[in-house]
């Protein structure tokens, strides 16, 4: 893997880190379904200027707007109304990466290299102190509706791996596009009509700008980048730098929603970064 894609990833997963602070900050003002389809309607915003679809078979672009546009959505928003604290979602979310290396293996057959087994192991070691420090008293449904986002997610990068396109920007958008009209309808069957006309109304400038960072930011671009990384890589390979998110999400929980960062933390954090790098850095470069 060449260093600037290895510093892009770290930049997605740093986003995607202090995401979640927004997330906690935004399911303040509205219902877990309508925020999640607040996210994937500004998700969707570059459809406005993109209006060709991308040159795909069609079902993959509805499975990628089916699975990280409606369901990993839904169940992040869902954890977070349920009591998962910001930080510890971050965290509970990246066994992502051991569903992503298992499809990896069972649908495209990339066995992974030793060293990233390896680092793998080190980096769950450090998750595993981090989340000794987490507070208890999350409820176990909330954390159920995270291990499920967790395996959505690692769907959708079988969902992009597979369709094997580059216009990246134009699958995502589209994919969101098609998932907003299931995502409102399940938010109007749910919530109800005068629910969303009301929450919406009374919605800030400042919420305005969350949902843009949320959707259009964080889930669009940011996805984007995390696709092309895929397309250019071993799923094995860019999948554990999401083992990074806990560390900027814990990191931003603390600085913005006081969260303690004591020594223990500190130790599983370091544990992530020398497990990631353990598992990346004397990988044979990828082509680009």
């Amino acid at each position: 893997m060449t260093i600037p894609h290895i510093f892009l990833a770290i930049g997605v997963t740093a986003l995607w880190g202090f995401s979640f602070v927004v997330m906690r900050d935004l399911i303040d003002y509205l219902p877990p379904l309508l925020a999640a389809s607040t996210r994937v309607a500004a998700a969707a915003l570059p459809l406005l200027v993109l209006f060709r679809p991308p040159r795909i078979a069609w079902y993959w672009t509805l499975s990628l707007g089916l699975s990280q546009g409606v369901v990993q959505q839904s169940l992040i928003f869902f954890g977070l109304e349920f009591g998962v604290p910001a930080g510890l979602a971050s965290l509970v979310i990246q066994v992502q990466v051991l569903f992503t290396t298992g499809l990896a293996y069972l649908i495209l057959r990339e066995r992974p290299r030793w060293s990233q087994y390896v680092g793998i192991a080190v980096s769950a070691a450090g998750m595993l102190l981090i989340a000794l420090t987490m507070p208890s008293g999350g409820a176990m449904i909330g954390f159920a509706f995270v291990v499920l986002a967790a395996m959505t997610w690692a769907i959708s990068n079988m969902v992009v791996k597979l369709a094997g396109t580059d216009d990246l920007l134009r699958l995502i958008a589209w994919a969101h596009a098609i998932g907003l009209v299931p995502m409102f309808g399940i938010a109007y069957a749910v919530e109800g009509w005068p629910t969303i006309v009301g929450e919406l109304s009374d919605l800030s400038w400042y919420n305005i700008g969350e949902i843009l960072f949320v959707g259009l930011v964080s889930n669009c671009f940011g996805f984007m980048l995390w696709a092309y990384l895929l397309r250019r890589h071993s799923a094995s390979v860019v999948a554990p730098f999401s083992l990074l998110i806990p560390v900027f999400g814990m990191t931003s929980a603390a600085l913005l929603l006081g969260e303690s960062f004591g020594p223990l933390r500190m130790a599983g954090a370091a544990l992530v970064l020398v497990g990631l790098g353990f598992g990346t850095a004397r990988l044979r470069a990828s082509r680009v």
